[in-house]
């Protein structure tokens, strides 16, 4: 099985290795939840109320994906820090104990959005009618939470070993059966937006299934729940992997509340057809994150194995390898405005993108430019600092 060498590789070609396979399965991924809505706007004479429903339940999904990267995205750094150190038993403690918050968060959301799905849509703001049909699709997805938590928050623990292309498969796997599972379940047995629920979960269940079965019996580290005598000593582990992952599960938080608020003030002005909008809207606003997440994913492996090696040189080369891809997403942003403004005519919309492309252009120099002189490209040295050398 092709594996990706932290510690011998070529910088360019670890971070195209990690990063090329998990923009593929993002990209995927978001294919699958695309398809999956044009499916739902297609069921007959209730397709945008249906629509609408889903935008509805999109918070709260939102809210599950958070809560698996604050153990996974939390964990997996920590993984690889201790692996770059050496410390096997280190690393595969971290990752059981973010296995476990996982599983044991997932069943209590699981409870607490069972109990309390209606009054939540509710004050999310759907209607009567859009609550007939986003209430049954949640409860439905709600079943799938626990599987759903491991099948995105435990692979980047897989990723974190250097399978990446492993990695990609366990999304692949839930994207296929969903593109095939829709419309089985939605038009063929016509069960409408709870056939779109039913295919969500069992295409969820399968990439877990993957997941865990790749971490039980394939990868270098195996994965487990913790032992009672195990819970009484990770504290600080817990503690350092809800610490680091605070900040991706914030950021995420924050999103489903815009997008609470939004929909609130939607359905009063517009109703069901405004929130079917808004979901088309966050579908291809999804488009433009997902290469920075690939990218994010990819590199993290490289970064955290490498600070817990001590490698200063190959830390820094990353870094700004990871720089120059950013420096270049930003550059076609920025292009991106430029074309608009040959192709629209209209003054104010001329200056709107002028300013994008400035500040795109701006964005990329202030990022990148200092990150070219970061030490240790042309020379190592040693030197300590907080207790810790560095070569």
């Amino acid at each position: 099985m092709k594996r990706i060498d932290f510690e011998h590789g070529t910088i360019t070609g670890n971070i195209l290795g990690a990063a090329l396979p998990m923009l593929v399965a993002q990209i995927l991924s978001l294919l699958y939840n695309i398809v999956d809505r044009i499916y739902i706007a297609r069921i007959p004479k209730v397709g945008t109320t249906a629509l609408g429903a889903v935008g509805l339940c999109f918070p709260i999904i939102v809210i599950i994906t958070a809560f698996c990267n604050l153990f996974g995205s939390g964990g997996a750094p920590l993984f690889s820090i201790n692996r770059g150190k050496g410390n096997t038993k280190k690393a595969e403690t971290i990752m059981n104990t973010s296995f476990s918050m996982m599983c044991i968060c997932g069943v209590v959301l699981t409870v607490i959005g069972m109990m309390s799905a209606s009054p939540i849509l509710v004050l999310f703001g759907a209607s009567e009618e859009g609550l007939s049909y986003a209430y049954p699709y949640m409860m439905i997805y709600l079943i799938g939470t626990v599987p759903s938590m491991i099948a995105t928050g435990m692979n980047p623990f897989i990723n974190a070993q250097g399978y990446a292309t492993s990695g990609m498969l366990s999304v692949t796997i839930g994207a296929v059966a969903n593109l095939i599972l829709d419309p089985l379940f939605i038009f063929g047995l016509h069960l409408g937006i709870k056939g779109a629920a039913i295919a969500t979960i069992i295409s969820q269940t399968l990439s877990a299934a993957y997941v865990f079965y790749f971490l039980r019996k394939k990868s270098e580290i195996k994965v487990r729940m913790l032992s009672k005598a195990e819970w009484k000593v990770c504290g600080t582990d817990a503690k350092n992997i809800v610490s680091l992952g605070s900040a991706g599960f914030i950021m995420q938080l924050t999103n489903s509340v815009v997008t609470i608020c939004c929909n609130s003030v939607l359905s009063g002005i517009g109703g069901d057809v405004y929130i079917s909008v808004m979901t088309i809207v966050s579908s291809i606003r999804q488009m433009v994150e997902t290469p920075i997440y690939a990218m994010n994913e990819g590199s993290s492996p490289i970064l955290s194995y490498n600070y817990g090696a001590q490698r200063r040189k190959r830390l820094t080369d990353s870094f700004r390898h990871l720089l120059f891809c950013y420096f270049l997403r930003l550059l076609s942003n920025g292009w991106h405005g430029v074309i608009h403004c040959i192709v629209h005519s209209t003054c104010w919309e001329h200056r709107q993108w002028c300013i994008s492309f400035r500040n795109n252009w701006k964005s990329a120099f202030l990022v990148y430019v200092p990150a070219c002189h970061l030490p240790g490209r042309h020379h190592s040295k040693t030197y300590v600092r907080h207790n810790t050398v560095y070569r």
